[in-house]
């Protein structure tokens, strides 16, 4: 099984970019925001036991993948420095067991196509970032700036870029 991680902030367009790259490929795609709900409606965010939850979930569905030899898998992630590290060090420990080839991807785009990403009306109705005021917190409370620690990253700024332009960027740098 192969397996990229495409990670970022909230709105950065990692889910679509990620279908586009699965669908190319015939891959699976699994999002995080998938997992938080779960963990969200069982344990509570923030409570006690709901990081470990939702790494649980993730990593349960990326063992049945590779049982059920799926080809390949998207996950999209929003890696937050350090706070996501708990959530990294088992995913890297699960590809090293099950021996596993990952490639992780950054989106980033510039600040103003951000804010129109989020703000588009295809995020309404979900439990999405909407608004440039929450976007604003998030960015200062968070730094999506920095790299995954121990694991080689490709770097894509894809401000101006089309969902298959940057599926196709993605596809140029990670082993598929």
């Amino acid at each position: 099984m192969k397996f990229t991680m495409i990670y970022g902030p909230s709105g950065i367009g990692k889910e679509s970019v990620g279908r586009e790259f699965a669908k190319r490929n015939g891959w699976k795609i699994f999002p995080q925001h998938l997992a938080f709900d779960v963990a969200c409606a069982v344990i509570g965010f923030g409570n006690d036991g709901f990081e470990a939850y939702q790494r649980k979930i993730c990593l349960d569905a990326f063992r049945k993948f590779h049982e059920d030899s799926v080809e390949g898998v998207v996950f999209t992630f929003c890696y937050v420095h350090p706070h996501s590290n708990y959530f990294i060090e088992g995913l890297l420990e699960l590809l090293d067991e099950l021996e596993i080839d990952a490639g992780f991807v950054r989106l980033s785009c510039e600040y103003e196509e951000h804010v129109q990403r989020v703000t588009n009306v295809s995020r309404k109705n979900t439990n999405k970032i909407q608004s440039k005021e929450y976007l604003d917190d998030y960015l200062e409370r968070f730094n999506f700036s920095i790299d995954i620690p121990n694991v080689e990253t490709f770097n894509i700024n894809n401000t101006g870029m089309s969902i298959e332009a940057s599926a196709k960027e993605v596809e140029r740098n990670i082993v598929t």
